[in-house]
């Protein structure tokens, strides 16, 4: 079953789905590239919104994974 729980996941250092990796680093990219950075996305620290952004689509990847409801 896929922990849904953020914060849990977080404390656990749940590993990000590699899709979500994939997909963050390529919004990050269009936004600082075309946008002027307009939506500041920054990972790799605590409580950076790209983290929270990667754990989100880290329950969406895995659900879609293992069949599950989000």
């Amino acid at each position: 079953m896929v922990e849904k729980d953020i914060n849990k996941r977080w404390e656990d250092g749940t590993e990000h789905h590699y899709k979500s990796i994939e997909l963050f680093k390529a919004i990050a990219d269009i936004d600082y590239r075309y946008c002027g950075d307009s939506l500041c996305w920054k990972s790799g620290g605590d409580g950076d919104n790209g983290e929270m952004l990667m754990y989100a689509l880290d329950i969406y990847f895995e659900c879609l994974d293992n069949g599950e409801e989000i």
